[in-house]
């Protein structure tokens, strides 16, 4: 069983390296959140080797947004005034130079004090933040940020006991791990693709928990698992949760495919264009929507970017 196991996450960790964005996968919304005149700015952080940047893997994301109304922009520096004309700033798997291509621990932190000071400040003003970290080292890398606003990341991998088969995981509320909240309403599932694992405060909102029958495994090395791997349970860590912080809002989340649309190995998709994830489109909209902050501009005032 240990050998299959090896074998099944080392085709896992090809697949990961063959992931490319679907920009194909058709986006249609009826009654966008805004119009011809006016917009919102959705940053989307690429200042910290992300592996999920406007451009790249978050391209999917991004299409959506625009479908929806919103103008989504890369930033290249987080600064006061980067910040302040976005309605959400997005943060997705962010790394430490030292991790580039170097997933083995130590994990260092990818932000900046300064950077976590200003982040937290703007948030505490009426900013809102979304950070995904999906399983190390993006995990590791953001956990000093998850820490300033009471959160806490286990660097390791949420997977289901001897499991024998590419994810997705399914959350939903008939199962009782997709829960009723404000962003999963009208909702009845949503699906994740194997990520890292989440300790949120008590006055957090938590959207999903794993099921009963995954583990957390710690290993030294990412994909490599053997014996002395740590192995821990998963009852008191989560999926996802939601809290308002001073005059915004922020979002933690342990996967970042299910927020986007990829394909690897040319034919599998992985994210909301998976035939398994039929209403993830719907969840992303509902966290972007809850996270909005209403502020708006004017749409001539900025180029909407492909």
């Amino acid at each position: 069983m240990k050998y299959l196991l090896l074998i099944f996450l080392a085709l896992n960790f090809k697949l990961y390296a063959q992931q490319q964005p679907d920009m194909d996968f058709p986006i249609s919304i009826e009654n966008p959140k805004y119009g011809v005149d006016k917009t919102a700015l959705i940053g989307i952080d690429a200042s910290h080797h992300n592996l999920h940047q406007l451009k790249t893997n978050f391209a999917p994301f991004a299409k959506l947004m625009c479908a929806d109304g919103y103008n989504p922009i890369s930033i290249e520096e987080i600064t006061k005034q980067s910040l302040d004309p976005l309605n959400i700033f997005v943060i997705s798997n962010a790394l430490h130079s030292t991790n580039v291509g170097n997933w083995s621990r130590p994990i260092a932190n990818a932000f900046s004090e300064n950077e976590i000071d200003m982040l937290e400040s703007w948030v505490e003003n009426g900013g809102s933040l979304l950070v995904i970290a999906d399983h190390m080292p993006f995990a590791g890398a953001a956990n000093e940020l998850a820490e300033k606003f009471g959160f806490s990341y286990e660097d390791g991998f949420v997977m289901k006991s001897g499991r024998s088969s590419w994810p997705p995981e399914t959350y939903s509320k008939k199962a009782a791990n997709l829960f009723e909240t404000p962003i999963t309403k009208g909702i009845d599932s949503i699906a994740a693709f194997t990520g890292s694992a989440l300790m949120a405060p008590s006055d957090a909102i938590v959207i999903a928990k794993f099921p009963t029958t995954h583990r957390l495994l710690i290993p030294d090395v990412a994909w490599q698992f053997d014996e002395s791997t740590v192995v821990k349970p998963t009852e008191k860590v989560v999926m996802g949760a939601i809290l308002k912080y001073g005059k915004g809002k922020v979002a933690f989340f342990t996967e970042a495919a299910m927020f986007t649309a990829q394909i690897v190995q040319d034919e599998i998709k992985v994210g909301f264009n998976s035939p398994t994830a039929p209403q993830n489109v719907q969840f992303v909209l509902n966290t972007i929507h809850w996270l909005d902050s209403g502020l708006i501009v004017d749409r001539t005032d900025y180029s909407v970017k492909d």
